[in-house]
C-alpha cells in the first residue's frame, strides 16, 4: 500500500470515528516520514502503526482557548516596537517600494495538532508592498494563518483576498473575520488549504477587498494643518484632519515629506489638537508630514515548518 492509498484510508478512519471530513495531506506527511526512510518499501505492519498514530492524536482532547490566541495576538500588537519589520524610512503612499525589507527571525513555537510549527510576522502600515522574509521556502512549508488588521475594515468587505507574488508565481488565499476585537482577527476561510508555493522569498503582498479593490491605506494618514510649540507644556501642538483615529499614549508615526520618519506617543489630546513630546523635532519636520497611527497597521501571520 502506498502513500496515496494510506492517507485516503486515514481519511476514511478519521471520518468514520471521529466525524473529522478533512486532514491536510502534509500532517499526514509528517507522520508517515517518522515510520518509514527514505525510499523505504511500504510494509502492512508499519501501516498499521501510521494509522494507530493518527488514531491516538485526534483521540486525544483537543484544547482550544480563543481568549490566550486573543491575547497573544494583542501582546504582539503592543509590543510592536520590538518586532516591526517596517524600516524607518519608507514611502506612506500604496504604491510599491522600490527596496526590499528583510524580515527578522521572529519565531513562536507553537503546537497546531501535533505539528510543531514556528511563527513570523510581518507588520505594515501600507498595502501592495515588497519584502524578503528570511525562511527558506525550498525547505519549508509556510502557511499564511492569520491577518490582525483594524476594526472597520470588516464593514467594507465580508471577506479579504491576500495575494503572494513573486513576480512569476501568484498565490491567493481567501479570508474571513473570526474574532472581532480593536483589531479583527481574520484566518483562512478553510483549514484545508494549500502551502505557499513560490519560485523565490522575494514576496509583492497585496490585501484585496471582495470587488478585487486593493484596500486602501491612505484613510489612514492624517494630514498636519498646523504646528504650534507650546512653551509651557514644551509640546508640539498639531491641528489635523481624521482626529477621531487618535486618542492618548497612542503609539504614532510621523513620516515626513523625505520619506524618513520618527515615532511618538500622544501626550494629550485637548481643543481638537493633539499634543506630541519634542523628541528633537524642529518645525521643518511637520512641512507636508503625515500621521499614522499604530493602532491601524496590519500584522500578517505566517505558520511554517521544515519539510
Amino acid at each position: 500500500m502506498d502513500f496515496e492509498e494510506l492517507y485516503k484510508i486515514s481519511l476514511k478512519m478519521l471520518n468514520d470515528k471521529f466525524n473529522i471530513n478533512q486532514y491536510p495531506k502534509e500532517d499526514f506527511l509528517i507522520i508517515y516520514k517518522t515510520f518509514y526512510q527514505e525510499n523505504q518499501t511500504p510494509t502492512n505492519d508499519i501501516n498499521k502503526e501510521i494509522l494507530k498514530k493518527i488514531n491516538q492524536l485526534f483521540s486525544q482532547p483537543i484544547k482550544t482557548d480563543i481568549d490566550s490566541r486573543v491575547k497573544e495576538l494583542e501582546n504582539v500588537r503592543n509590543n510592536i516596537d520590538k518586532i516591526s519589520t517596517i524600516p524607518a524610512s519608507q514611502p506612506i503612499s500604496s504604491t510599491l517600494a522600490k527596496e526590499d525589507m528583510i524580515i527578522p527571525q521572529i519565531q513562536i513555537t507553537n503546537e497546531d495538532r501535533h505539528i510543531s510549527y514556528k511563527t513570523f510576522i510581518i507588520n505594515t502600515i501600507r498595502n501592495n508592498f515588497k519584502i524578503t522574509p528570511s525562511i527558506n521556502i525550498k525547505s519549508n512549508s509556510i502557511f499564511p494563518c492569520y491577518l490582525c488588521i483594524p476594526s472597520n475594515i470588516r464593514k467594507e468587505t465580508p471577506y479579504l483576498i491576500l495575494s503572494i507574488n513573486d513576480g512569476i508565481k501568484n498565490n491567493n488565499y481567501t479570508f474571513i473575520p473570526t474574532f472581532e476585537n480593536k483589531w479583527d482577527i481574520w484566518k483562512p476561510i478553510t483549514e484545508n488549504y494549500n502551502e505557499i508555493n513560490l519560485n523565490n522569498n522575494k514576496w509583492i503582498i497585496v490585501i484585496y477587498d471582495f470587488l478585487n479593490n486593493i484596500i486602501d491605506f491612505d484613510e489612514y494618514y492624517s494630514t498636519i494643518y498646523n504646528v504650534i510649540y507650546d512653551k509651557n507644556d514644551e509640546m508640539y501642538s498639531l491641528k489635523i484632519d481624521n482626529i477621531h483615529l487618535f486618542n492618548k499614549n497612542d503609539k504614532i508615526k510621523l513620516i515626513m515629506k523625505d520619506g524618513t520618519s520618527r515615532d511618538n506617543k500622544i501626550a494629550d489630546i485637548k481643543n481638537d489638537k493633539i499634543y506630541i513630546y519634542p523628541e528633537n523635532l524642529e518645525y521643518k519636520d511637520f512641512i507636508d508630514a503625515k500621521l499614522f497611527n499604530y493602532n491601524n497597521q496590519f500584522s500578517l501571520l505566517f505558520k511554517y515548518y521544515s519539510k
